[in-house]
């Protein structure tokens, strides 16, 4: 497999806005993924890991008290395409996420879905914001996406994101928000989702009615959807939303989130009908609410071009552009391939350098406009 074609499979899934800048993506291997890579001259190598066998049960039912971690069910759809046109046929898998209650609640509660981002759930974010979320009486589902796709630990980081697509947080958002519907100490008309980098891009994705019909056709609807430096190169191409209210919060010392870019996909939002509300955070750099120091790295990130999706066949756009094309009924190993052999689309919007770290007091802002939107809306 040729390394420019991977450099630029990166971009398709958002992963190049979080790798160290370099001159080949060998740098990001280790052990047999790395071997396999820069030896193969195909794009037949690459295989999907295998899915855990230790994954709890699927429940059929659950009772007011149930928390902790859970499996529900959902799909390796992949591609867009899939969604739209044959999810039905979309590999079944187990979903995995960890429930959050209020304690002392006598009364169906609000709950919020948590997305992590593309390096997957960080100390000091997900699981503490869903500890937020029940200290103001709200539960919090901190969905993994990862683990039950065969993501691991070790995992090189631009695989994590070939094996584990937008789309698939997408689905298990919307999985999620069908499971937790039947627990009866939620309430389901007041489920919200919360996403972070890579997954709040999925939050506006979850916007879209179109796939809301497809992917919940038991009407369930996300009260809220609230996106955390989620960054607005890459759109689903359909202005028709669920009307739901939408929080975005940023910092504008963040290049991976180009205001004017997000500007433009707000507004369609709004114009769509649903509420919008942006706070950019004046001084705020990338996923301030990180353990790591505040600093400035040569990290790539998208700026000067559009990723979108074809309306009929759901097929990846560029600049309105195809890129390639990958049959229904390909199974997931093809898609993952195809992926892979994307190239020449994007030099002209591949940049480098913005910050990203710990920040106290963009944390505390976020939080305070947070639950204040949410106790407005949910």
């Amino acid at each position: 497999m040729n390394l420019k074609h991977l450099w630029y499979i990166a971009l398709t899934t958002f992963a190049l806005a979080h790798l160290m800048a370099c001159k080949s993506i060998g740098q990001y291997m280790s052990g047999n993924s790395r071997e396999t890579v820069e030896n193969s001259n195909s794009s037949s190598n690459l295989e999907m890991p295998a899915i855990p066998s230790n994954l709890p049960v699927i429940k059929d039912s659950l009772d007011i008290d149930s928390s902790g971690t859970l499996s529900f069910p959902t799909k390796h759809a992949y591609d867009f395409s899939v969604v739209i046109n044959d999810y039905e046929s979309a590999p079944k898998m187990k979903g995995l996420g960890h429930l959050y209650l209020p304690a002392n609640t006598n009364k169906p509660m609000p709950a919020m879905i948590i997305l992590h981002g593309s390096g997957g759930i960080q100390p000091g974010r997900e699981h503490e914001y869903a500890k937020l979320f029940a200290e103001n009486g709200i539960a919090g589902f901190v969905v993994d996406y990862y683990t039950p796709r065969g993501v691991k630990d070790d995992t090189p980081y631009l695989l994590k994101t070939m094996i584990a697509t937008e789309i698939d947080v997408l689905v298990d958002a919307y999985e999620a928000l069908n499971f937790l519907s039947i627990h009866p100490g939620i309430d389901a008309d007041r489920i919200g989702v919360i996403g972070f980098s890579y997954g709040g891009m999925a939050t506006r994705y979850a916007l879209d009615e179109r796939v809301a019909t497809i992917l919940s056709p038991e009407r369930h609807r996300f009260a809220v959807h609230v996106d955390f430096y989620g960054p607005c190169h890459q759109v689903i191409g359909s202005s028709k939303t669920t009307k739901a209210p939408y929080l975005a919060v940023f910092g504008d010392e963040d290049n991976s989130v180009h205001p004017p870019t997000c500007e433009k996909v707000h507004a369609e939002i709004r114009k769509s009908g649903s509420p919008t509300q942006v706070n950019i955070i004046k001084g705020a750099g990338h996923a301030w609410e990180n353990e790591q120091p505040r600093t400035e790295r040569p990290s790539p990130y998208i700026r000067g071009c559009e990723f979108s999706f074809d309306q009929a066949s759901g097929d990846l756009l560029i600049d309105g552009k195809p890129t390639s094309t990958v049959y229904l009924d390909a199974d997931l190993n093809a898609r993952m391939n195809a992926r892979a052999e994307l190239s020449g689309f994007v030099q002209h919007c591949l940049n480098h350098g913005y910050i990203i770290g710990k920040d106290v007091e963009a944390d505390r802002k976020a939080k305070s406009i947070l639950l204040k939107f949410l106790a407005e809306h949910l």
